[in-house]
């Protein structure tokens, strides 16, 4: 009597191991796939915030304001795809004299005391990405924040024109007999 209560007691320990294991299968499954999502929505915020942070830095230009900095990195994140929550856009503006821009002040991009001026923004964007596998532990999804800094070039064109005697090589008839060598670099004969 006692083997037969025993018995019966033992029964459904299967069903409970095996629902545990399916928890702990889609655990895993969730880690793989959600975590290649948020590494790929990672990557896809990364290329929008470089690609705006150097939009940003290239409207430093005569009479600009802080909000042709911001409209520049908003085009190149929309252009991207990124649906970000949060941009925040900062630049070296201790005196205010970007017109009060909603870009910034931030003391870590101006240059120290003696150093040449340089063009740097700062772009920080946050954006939230759902997950599929892990609601099924009550992980719904995770936020994603991304930094970049773009520099415009502080020189906006050189020109450079060579006048050396090798340059103007040619430019008569170079005529040997008529001893008219031209601007000829070689010695004469």
């Amino acid at each position: 009597m006692i083997k037969k209560l025993l018995k019966k007691s033992e029964r459904g320990q299967a069903i409970i191991l095996i629902a545990f294991a399916f928890v702990g299968l889609i655990a895993m499954v969730g880690l793989m796939t959600d975590g290649g999502i948020l590494l790929i929505e990672y990557a896809r915020l990364k290329r929008g915030i470089d690609a705006a942070s150097v939009a940003a830095a290239q409207q430093f230009r005569k009479d600009f304001n802080g909000a042709d900095l911001v409209a520049a990195a908003d085009n190149f994140l929309k252009l991207n795809q990124s649906d970000v929550v949060d941009v925040v856009i900062s630049m070296c503006d201790p005196t205010g004299a970007y017109g009060g821009s909603p870009a910034a002040h931030d003391a870590s991009l101006c240059p120290d005391p003696g150093q040449p001026a340089r063009k740097l923004v700062r772009v920080t964007a946050t954006r939230n990405v759902e997950f599929g596998f892990m609601r099924v532990l009550g992980i719904n999804g995770s936020t994603i924040q991304a930094t970049s800094v773009g520099e415009a070039a502080s020189i906006d064109l050189v020109l450079i024109m060579d006048t050396s005697l090798s340059m103007s090589y040619g430019t008569s008839d170079g005529n040997p007999t008529t001893g008219d060598l031209g601007d000829n670099p070689a010695p004469a004969i």
